[in-house]
Order: C-alpha cells, then structure tokens, then sequence
C-alpha cells in the first residue's frame, strides 16, 4: 500500500532547498569594531564562513538545477572545478538568486583536516607563542572539561571562553559608555547589597575568631543590615585601594572576561587579607590578555583533542616524525618582523630558533643556510619558494581567526616527503649484481695500473715495482677467488687422517 498523496506545494518544499537553507550567522562581535572595519576588504576571503555552503550533482548542474526556486547560469556554474556556491539571497528585487563561490571556505576546511593537527587553547596569559615554547609546554586541548561553559566551577570559571558580560578591553569607547549606562548602573544597588552580604561575613568570621581566642561562646552572627554607614563606607575605600579583590568581585558580579594579572603582583603567591575562598582568587586564563575568541575555540574546523598518534610508513616503518607540509612562504623578513608561511591557507610565522628561517649572526662554520625567500621575495621561482614544516597545534585568535603553529622538521621526513611526492629517489628494490673479474682482464688491469704510475713519477727504489706487481697478480690470478665462501675454503671437505688400527689382545 503506498503512502498518502502529496500535494504539489508539499512535493515542492520536500525537494526543494529553499526552505532548508538556514540563515546566516551574524558577524563576529570583535570583526564589528573600528579596527577590524578598517582591515576588511569587499574582496578578501572572509575569517568566519558565514552561509552554507551547497552543491549539486553533475547531471543536475548541467542543467542548471541547483534544487532552488529557478535554475542557475551555466556560463558560471559550470566553469569552475569546484562547485560550490553560497546563496545571499534567493529572491532579489531583481528577481534573481544572488550567489558566490563558496570554494574559499571548503577548500580551507579540507586542506586544514588533511593536516590532523589538535585545536588548542592560547598559551599561558594569551601572550604570542612560538614554536619553540609551545614544544616544551603542555599543549591543551580546547575540549577539556575545564574550558566548557555549560557547567561552571570554581576552579575551571576562569578557564572558559564564553561569558555573559564583554570583554573591556576590545570595546570602543561609545560602547564602552553605552554599556555602562544600560547594564552596570542599574545593577549599583545589586552590587552594594552583595558588598554588604560580604562585609557581614568578615566581620562575623572576625567576631568568631575573637571568641574563641578569649573562651567565649560563638555570638550571633552579624547581617548586611547590621552594618553602619560609616563600616560599610571603610570597606569601600579599602577595596577601591585593592584593584585585584575588587576586580574579582566585579568580575564575577557582571561575568565579565578576565583581564589577567595586574602588574605588579605574584599570581602564585598573591595571598588575600580578607578571605581565603578559591572563588575570590584570579586564576591563570589563557584569554587574560588577547581576549576570549568570538566563536568556540574550536571554530569548528577541527575536533581532534591530541596529535599524539605516530605515522607508519609503509617501508620505513614507523616515523620519528609526521609528514611535513610544503609550505609556501608569501612574504619575506621585514625588520624585527618574521617571515610569512602560508600553509594550506592559513597564514602562520616562521619557527623561532636557529633554523633555516632566521638569520643569525654568527661564524660562518656554525651558520645555517638561509631558506630562498626568507630575506629577499623570491620572484624567480615558479609559485613562489616553499619550504617544509611541521604543523602540530592551531588556536583562534579574538577576532576569530585561525593560526597555525608549526615548527622546524627533520631532514629525513622532507627527503621521505620528497620521494612520496617523486621528486627524490631513495628506495631501490633492484637485484644486487656482484661480478668477479676475468683473470685475463685483471691482468690487462694491473698492466694499466703500472703503466699509471710510471708516468706519475713513483720511485722504484722507494716502492719496489716487481715484489708489488707479483702481489697483485698473486691476489688476482689464485683459484681461491673463484671459492666465495665454500667449505674447501675452510678445509672443512678434507678428511681426517685414519688412525692405525689398534691391536687386540
């Protein structure tokens, strides 16, 4: 029995992608300041995909159907290698479907999972980290439990990336005044009244303690409305002298991103005078001085928690290192400022260190060579000159881009990555052959060697030329050289001499 009869307007939306397309995601709240409108261009490739990408089957693309509301033109559709589109809009005024190619965002997508490299989170205070100092540290994952915002904890609330309240420092200045008047004044009274609650314990703690030190029983303990004017006003004046507890208790009022350690005080051995609770100390946040990222810090392009796996090569066996990246370097060293590597189109800083991407000073006995287009752009080469490296982790920045670190490779894994790719030839399966020169020819070779000599000078009397010549042919002409490896050689084919037999008696 089939199933029931649908309608035409039903039939339409179950093959139709008009209404599954969902809608764009809004911008970034880091690419909306004035900085970032002023690096935005109508033609760069975008750091944040932000529509969907779609395709469609060959014999439909040849006919222009893209499952919207009207077909596609095939002048552009079908002159490309990658169809890809990304719809803006699927009904203009115009009445047409405005469209892009959407191969920028795919292809970065692709290549960046070809590399299997682990998202992790920013180093230690968010400050720039090379390859170098990211080796020898512990690189986290950015799907640990700490870093997750669903379920917040006192150890772990630092150590997120998604908060409720903005984060200060990246907030242009009419916002900045925007969101003091709308969102903190009129929670001012909220606030003194926690202020109070938190007064009234240090002094009930304070009172409790006095107690016991004096043997006496433990008193009532002392309200927020118990407190004078004149109390609470003291506490006041002594936080506004406290930046680090003061900052703390704001922090978690409005929820606010963390700003990292104020200069001038220990994080480790910072110590508080009015309580000891782990909720009132700042804790190490990755994101205290770059800013938490717009987006997870995955960005959703990877989901791989550790890059510790070792690759196996089918002849070498397993390799020391993984497959190194050939790496395209699109702009060269410009003053204290690094080379440029693009890799798989993602931009990333040379590795740090005395390697082949930095120039160092030094003896020209313990100097290493240069790489072509560190110093000076390469124009010469075809596609620009390249270099190997090894990728190993990536993080998001504020404005929600991608970086890549790699660092230095070995010399084995680039000729390894050569021969993969038929530019070197290191493995030979081919049948060994030895041979045994003829006497005849041997004879006709010492004959040369001698001749050889004489004409270079040698001295008879030094180098009697007889006794050697003899040697030679003794080497060359004996019937041990056809035995390779043969019993006889070792006198393990002769027989033992037969002993008499022994008289009886």
């Amino acid at each position: 029995m089939g199933g029931p009869a649908v309608s035409p307007g039903g039939a339409l939306l179950r093959s139709s992608r008009m209404f599954s397309i969902p809608k764009p995601l809004p911008v970034a709240s880091s690419a909306s300041t004035f900085l970032g409108e002023q690096k935005a261009s109508a033609t760069m490739t975008k750091a944040q995909p932000r529509h969907q990408t779609i395709t469609s089957p060959l014999r439909s693309r040849q006919k222009g159907d893209w499952g919207l509301k009207r077909p596609l033109p095939l002048k552009t559709t079908m002159a490309t290698t990658t169809p890809l589109l990304r719809i803006n809009e699927l009904d203009t005024v115009e009445n047409i479907t405005d469209f892009h190619s959407a191969a920028d965002h795919s292809l970065s997508l692709e290549k960046f999972q070809e590399l299997r490299i682990p998202m992790s989170i920013p180093s230690r205070g968010g400050e720039a980290s090379s390859a170098t100092t990211r080796k020898e540290e512990n690189i986290k994952s950015v799907f640990e439990e700490d870093s997750d915002f669903t379920d917040i904890q006192d150890t772990s609330v630092d150590h997120r990336w998604k908060f409720k309240g903005p984060w200060l420092a990246q907030m242009a200045d009419g916002d900045f005044l925007n969101y003091l008047n709308k969102k903190v004044r009129p929670q001012r009274a909220q606030f003194r009244a926690l202020l109070r609650e938190r007064l009234a314990e240090r002094l009930t703690s304070s009172q409790n303690r006095a107690a016991v030190e004096a043997g006496k029983p433990t008193p009532e303990p002392i309200k927020g409305e118990d407190i004078t004017e004149e109390q609470f006003a003291d506490y006041i004046r002594s936080l506004r002298s406290d930046r680090v507890t003061l900052y703390a208790l704001v922090s978690k009022f409005l929820d606010l991103p963390p700003l990292g350690t104020p200069v001038g005080f220990a994080q480790n051995n910072l110590i508080f005078s009015d309580s000891n609770r782990a909720t009132d100390k700042i804790t190490e946040s990755p994101y205290g001085k770059s800013g938490p990222p717009p987006s997870h810090p995955s960005a959703g392009i990877g989901y791989l928690r550790t890059g510790a796996f070792m690759e196996n090569h089918a002849v070498y066996g397993p390799q020391a290192k993984k497959t190194p990246v050939n790496a395209r370097i699109v702009s060269p060293k410009i003053g204290p400022s690094p080379a440029k590597l693009g890799v798989g189109g993602f931009v990333s800083t040379v590795p740090v260190g005395s390697n082949e991407f930095n120039y160092r000073t030094t003896s020209s006995r313990f100097r290493r060579p240069v790489a072509n287009g560190i110093n000076n752009l390469d124009i010469s080469t075809y596609g620009g000159a390249k270099a190997y490296i090894e990728p190993f982790t990536a993080t998001v920045d504020p404005e929600g881009k991608v970086v890549v670190q790699v660092r230095e490779t070995s010399p084995e894994a680039q000729l390894i990555a050569k021969e993969m790719r038929g530019l070197s030839s290191i493995y030979d399966d081919s049948e060994l052959k030895r041979t045994i020169p003829e006497p005849q020819h041997a004879e006709e070779h010492a004959q040369q060697t001698l001749h050889d000599r004489e004409r270079e000078g040698y001295d008879d009397e030094a180098e009697p030329r007889d006794s050697r010549v003899k040697q030679v042919y003794d080497q060359l002409l004996s019937e041990e050289q056809n035995m390779v490896s043969n019993s006889s050689s070792y006198g393990l084919d002769t027989e033992p001499p037969s002993e008499p037999p022994s008289e009886t008696k």
